[in-house]
């Protein structure tokens, strides 16, 4: 088949960096070592870093293009900055919290080629303990909600082996998915054009099921791959800032719901934070009570918890 675009390199990589000095070296040099003979471009999106992180990029990595924002657009806004200057038939939309891991990109770009159905692909993801990571999931819900936290969290937070061994027998084959982890999702150009890019309205959290879906919405298919692996330092970017992150989560989850899911599933969502929120403030002020935990941090989670009540209440 003639390609409609010969003049478009095979892949563009963008890479949305937001204070990520500690992994972006090591990110971007993986990619160095893994794309080999691939006709590709490597753009870095940078949120108002004010850690270096641009300077790195300009001075040890000269072929690859940075657009420096003089402030923070958020991570779907910077993906779209992205592709709108990128020339590559497929793109790869990539953590800079990650690591590349050989054979990763050829076995992405053939898998594409060979799937003509697929119009997103994601990849296996590790910890950095290379332990399996949740690398993609299941329609959004409040039900699925109530599980990721009762079971998965019990292998991201504390390796509970059973649910250890039940995930990796969920990520040993290629399957059709809701939707994978933002932390790379190979698509073609095209698919992100047709569904009119990233959904800015999510700052944060939540638009990598949400392009998913949308693109599941025009009859392509989402799908996973355990061929391809990339290590994920999951959660590295926003630890410095926890519970502002939280909040953040909270307020695209509160969108998501709207958008895709109706009034009844948005309310059964806002009871469950509320008695969820609730729940944590009296388990606060026990602690404060009792004298259990540092005075400061106790002051924080109670105003992060009142900050949460407050736009689950008002959320429209």
């Amino acid at each position: 088949m003639t390609d409609p675009n010969p003049d478009l390199l095979e892949l563009s990589i963008i890479v949305v960096t937001y204070n990520s000095r500690r992994h972006v070296r090591d990110c971007l040099e993986s990619i160095q070592r893994t794309a080999g003979d691939i006709d590709h471009e490597v753009i870095v999106v940078d949120n108002a870093s004010q850690d270096g992180t641009p300077d790195i990029i300009r001075n040890e990595f000269p072929n690859v293009r940075l657009i420096a924002n003089p402030e923070n657009l958020g991570f779907a806004c910077g993906n779209n900055q992205g592709i709108a200057q990128s020339q590559g038939r497929t793109i790869l939309l990539l953590n800079p919290d990650t690591i590349v891991l050989p054979k990763t990109l050829i076995t992405l770009l053939k898998e594409m080629n060979q799937s003509p159905e697929t119009g997103l692909l994601g990849c296996r993801l590790r910890n950095a303990d290379r332990s399996l990571q949740q690398s993609f999931g299941y329609e959004v819900s409040v039900w699925n909600e109530v599980i990721r936290k009762l079971f998965f969290n019990l292998w991201e937070n504390h390796r509970f082996p059973p649910v250890g061994w039940v995930l990796r027998f969920l990520h040993s084959r290629k399957k059709e998915v809701a939707w994978v982890k933002g932390a790379c999702m190979f698509s073609r150009r095209q698919v992100l054009l047709d569904v009119k890019l990233m959904d800015e309205t999510f700052f944060m959290y939540l638009e990598d099921a949400d392009l998913c879906r949308r693109i599941r919405q025009l009859g392509w298919q989402v799908c996973y791959t355990p061929e391809a692996e990339v290590i994920h330092f999951s959660g590295e970017s926003v630890r410095s800032n926890a519970e502002r992150s939280a909040l953040e989560y909270r307020r695209s989850q509160l969108h998501y719901f709207k958008k895709h899911l109706g009034e009844k599933s948005l309310k059964a969502l806002k009871i469950y934070l509320g008695f969820k929120m609730r729940k944590s403030l009296l388990v606060v002020n026990f602690r404060q009570w009792m004298g259990w935990g540092a005075p400061g941090s106790l002051a924080e989670q109670k105003h992060f918890l009142r900050e949460t009540l407050s736009l689950v209440r008002s959320f429209q």
